[in-house]
């Protein structure tokens, strides 16, 4: 299995604190570094699930993204949501922060729970105390690290509505709000998520439509923005792209899911088991057996040892996160366990493979 941690999210944020006079924690990204040279204004926007694959297959050639075209990285291992964004607002590897997936087994609450929402991922339930992510795995944003080591820099997020109560909710709120924040800053490093087009190609697959129209708009969007802040340099880019998924039911062998002591983990792309045991090696024979086609199985000694959820000192809690196996698509299929859901949603489109459709991320750079 490829291991994707040369240029990715990551890099890049750490060209953003050495910017900023902060030292980074990994390597750099050349080009990035490059294209901020005598920058003070710097604004960063990430269109949720717009890797490359859906900029290049939304946006002509001569659009003003893609005219602007700067250089490709990777996601994050796994490339999803919650592990990229955290990575690149940290500076740090999932393996780091222990910011893994979309949902992760903690041992003390007995659950498997949706760091971003607080939830009980298999029943839905909302979880008391709030906050468990934060509480259990405490981060430290570049912004705030930027902030606290060059007082004249003003570094700050926006994020779209309802995550940010007072954030923006369409693509014009976020231009209205993009074009007064800036208006008479000398010095800043901001950050901008807008949480589409992945929110809709999850709902409609990669190839609608509507897809179509709002990349196209995003596309206009920024080009305004851009060309109404002169003295800002823009990035724009992704967590992690995005593909039409088919659905398999690990249930349906009972034979595998006998031996697994927990519920499945992670992503139903990426998945971790947590095997019983002395069923170690069955459990590896069988599901190479019926998933092998699709799925790449490895065991937790073989994801320390290969790095793929990044370099840097791991977290001892992201060592117990990971389980006996993680298992990741290398086509388009997702594995999920029918008895373990309350409710299931096949989504059309997702992501958190190991495709490099879903690995792939063009960043553009305007106003260099």
């Amino acid at each position: 299995m490829k291991n994707y941690n040369d240029h990715n999210l990551v890099t890049f944020s750490n060209s953003i604190l050495k910017h900023f006079g902060v030292t980074p924690f990994h390597q750099t990204e050349e080009a990035v570094d490059n294209a901020l040279k005598g920058h003070k204004k710097v604004a960063l926007i990430l269109f949720d699930g717009m890797g490359q694959n859906i900029v290049r297959k939304h946006l002509e050639e001569d659009s003003f993204i893609r005219k602007n075209y700067l250089c490709t990285i990777n996601s994050t291992f796994p490339p999803t949501t919650t592990a990229a964004t955290t990575a690149f607002l940290t500076g740090k590897y999932p393996i780091e922060t222990g910011w893994m997936s979309w949902a992760q087994y903690f041992e003390r609450y007995q659950r498997n729970i949706i760091l971003f929402k607080n939830v009980d991922y298999n029943s839905e339930e909302e979880i008391e105390p709030k906050g468990i992510a934060n509480d259990e795995l405490p981060i430290k944003p570049i912004l705030e690290l930027i902030n606290e080591n060059n007082r004249d820099v003003y570094a700050f997020d926006i994020k779209r509505f309802p995550i940010d109560q007072k954030g923006p909710k369409s693509l014009r709120g976020l231009k209205k709000r993009i074009n007064k924040t800036l208006k008479g800053v000398d010095q800043c490093v901001a950050y901008f998520y807008f949480d589409s087009p992945d929110r809709e190609m999850h709902e409609l697959g990669i190839d609608s439509k509507r897809i179509h129209k709002m990349i196209n708009k995003i596309n206009k969007i920024v080009e305004s923005i851009c060309d109404r802040n002169k003295d800002t340099i823009f990035f724009t880019f992704a967590d992690h792209g995005h593909i039409n998924v088919k659905y398999l039911d690990i249930c349906e062998h009972d034979d595998l899911y006998s031996l697994l002591r927990l519920p499945l983990s992670f992503e139903k792309r990426t998945p971790t088991f947590f095997v019983e045991e002395n069923k170690i090696e069955e459990f590896k024979k069988l599901f190479n057996k019926y998933y092998g086609e699709h799925f790449d199985l490895l065991s937790k000694e073989e994801v320390l040892q290969e790095r793929i959820f990044g370099d840097g000192v791991v977290n001892f809690k992201s060592i117990a996160f990971i389980g006996d196996y993680v298992a990741t698509s290398k086509d388009e299929y997702c594995l999920y366990a029918s008895k373990e859901m309350k409710k299931m949603d096949f989504f059309k489109g997702h992501h958190a493979g190991n495709t490099k459709e879903e690995m792939l991320i063009d960043i553009s750079a305007y106003n260099v």
